[in-house]
């Protein structure tokens, strides 16, 4: 081939690369229908009126929140006094304005300041809402505002508080309402020579409440405490709080449970006692082993309850402790526990509790599943087992006198999938046993009923492809689905060229989608066709849909706009020119 000819050859087909995009879509054989069918739903704003607000200067985290939904939001805007203060999208949601920007701002020059703030909320359907709130910002014209709490003090009468020498966490709490707070000054005058007066805090006060721990003070004394507050304006609180402590003169505080009595091998069991003393030292619990037996049951996995000696008793919490002894796994007997408590200014408290291990002779108490039916196919169906037993050991389950599933028991409960059971009724054994060879035995009986769903068809379509100017290739797709699977899904049809009806069987594509070919038809044929679906079930149920018609049409494309046509063919034009022009310019070369 020539150099000449090898350019001519490459022309051409550079040309016919450039127009093939206006032959293919003139001669493209499948049909491409696309309809906007989106719309927006009309929906109302929802928007709750919010109250106006009246609040004193200085006073900060104050804000206006707007209670405001629609489902089709599309943008807000939130003036102040008639200028815009903040637009934008709307998501839906509620809509929240800081006040504090009036501060950062220095929008208030004299007091009372009022300010308007208008919301108003768009939707796509150009709905809108909106929603006024009038704020106005007053002087601070009070003095700060105190209230009195406590903690682990005996409250008398006007700000008097006393409590027992010792103990901890003995708290009195300020709690302080003040805008423009300052500072403060927290003092402590005493009878106690050596420590009359102490200033026990003082500084710059952010406006929180000012806690005192009055823990470590001595016995026969009374402490005043005087807490002076001051605000930004020269307002000033001054409270005054006594607290008079009183010498340790009772006993360890111990309650008296109830004796205790359980079955031989129960867990979990616990002896509690609630213990408190101010100046707690020590305690110890002694055993008596009134009755004992160390061979009954599995003896080696029980033992004997042991004494106990604690020398240095703290408590962890401020209003006394709970005492817990661990009484699981005893020996068969009868045992008495006694407490005794020890604080360290001499006194003490005891208290005694009988425990009592009886014999197991109970069988495991099952609680399990009742009889029940499910319809074949259906998932999800479970037998439960749960049993109180002190001393389990081994379980055994049969169906139908058939071994399921056994084994060693440890109590725990038991539980059995029993989906895909044939048609009837199956009995379910569950036999129970403990240590002491005591069984209890449960029967289930789970029925399984036919199914009575047939196959669900739906979603059919036709296909129709070019194959020839007077032929069309179609296909045939549709959703066929059935809770027991399908076994065979086909078609029936026949055509005005051949009433003879033909059945295809379809092939699973995905996702429950069957397609099958039913090949050319010519233009102007009309085909009739129904699709007939069984499931895999015992009953082999099936479903014959109503027929269809089809009538076989040349297959047309949609309309092109000029613009784009015009587009295309401008920028094929431009191309063919600069390689041509490549072309015969390298060609004089």
């Amino acid at each position: 081939m020539s150099r000449r000819q090898g350019k001519t050859i490459f022309t051409i087909l550079f040309v016919w690369l450039v127009l093939s995009p206006y032959v293919t879509i003139a001669i493209s054989p499948t049909n491409i229908h696309a309809r906007d069918e989106s719309k927006f739903t009309a929906a109302d704003i929802t928007l709750e009126d919010h109250p106006d607000m009246t609040y004193e200067n200085g006073s900060l985290g104050k804000q206006i929140a707007w209670e405001a939904s629609s489902k089709n939001p599309k943008n807000y805007s939130v003036t102040r006094n008639g200028e815009t203060y903040t637009d934008g999208q709307w998501l839906g949601n509620d809509v929240i304005v800081n006040l504090d920007h009036l501060y950062d701002d220095d929008l208030i020059d004299s007091l009372p300041a009022t300010f308007e703030f208008i919301l108003t909320l768009f939707d796509r359907n150009n709905e809108s809402s909106s929603d006024t709130v009038t704020v106005t910002v007053v002087a601070d014209e009070r003095a700060p505002e105190v209230t009195i709490d406590y903690e682990n003090l005996i409250p008398g009468n006007e700000n008097n508080f006393t409590y027992e020498e010792g103990g901890f966490d003995h708290i009195v709490i300020f709690a302080i309402n003040e805008t423009n707070p300052d500072s403060f000054n927290l003092t402590r005058q005493s009878n106690w020579v050596s420590g009359n007066f102490s200033i026990i805090d003082s500084g710059n006060w952010d406006g929180s409440n000012i806690t005192l721990n009055a823990d470590g003070l001595n016995s026969t004394h009374w402490y005043l405490y005087e807490l002076f507050l001051n605000d930004t304006l020269g307002q000033e609180t001054t409270v005054f709080v006594n607290i008079t402590v009183l010498p340790d003169v009772t006993a360890p505080v111990v309650d008296s449970p109830d004796d205790i009595s359980y079955e031989f091998g129960d867990v979990g069991q616990t002896l509690i006692w609630n213990i408190y003393d101010s100046n707690p030292d020590s305690y110890n619990v002694t055993v008596i082993i009134q009755d004992i037996n160390e061979t009954y049951g599995e003896y080696s996995e029980f033992h004997a309850p042991a004494n106990l000696t604690v020398n240095d008793w703290e408590l962890n919490n401020p209003d006394g402790d709970e005492l817990r002894i661990n009484i699981t796994a005893l020996y068969l007997g009868n045992y008495t526990f006694t407490l005794w408590l020890f604080d360290s200014v001499g006194y003490n408290s005891t208290d005694t509790v009988n425990l009592t291990i009886y014999e197991d002779i109970r069988a495991p108490v099952v609680n399990s599943t009742p009889d029940f039916a499910y319809e074949e196919g259906y998932t999800d169906n479970h037998l439960k087992w749960s049993a109180d037993e002190s001393n389990p050991k081994t379980y055994n389950l049969t169906l139908d006198g058939e071994v399921v599933m056994d084994g060693n028991w440890n109590g725990e409960n038991l539980s059995l999938n029993v989906d895909g059971l044939d048609v009837g009724d199956h009995y379910y054994n569950m036999t129970l046993i403990d240590f002491f060879d005591q069984v209890t035995i449960v029967i289930t009986v789970v029925t399984v009923t036919p199914d009575a769903h047939n196959p669900i068809v739906n979603n059919i379509r036709v296909i129709s492809s070019f194959n020839t100017p007077s032929s069309n290739n179609i296909s045939i797709q549709a959703y066929v689905w059935d809770l027991n699977a399908v076994l065979n899904a086909s078609i029936e049809y026949y055509t005005t060229n051949s009433e003879e009806v033909t059945t295809l069987n379809m092939s699973l594509t995905s996702f429950d989608l069957y397609l099958t070919s039913v090949g050319e038809l010519t233009h102007g044929e009309v085909l009739h066709y129904r699709v007939v679906a069984y499931d895999n079930s015992s009953q082999n149920l099936n479903t014959t849909t109503d027929w269809f018609e089809y009538s076989v049409n040349p297959v047309q494309l949609p309309e092109v706009p000029p613009a784009l046509w015009i587009s295309v063919l401008i920028l094929g034009i431009l191309s063919m020119i600069v390689i041509l022009s490549l072309y015969f310019r390298t060609k004089t070369r």
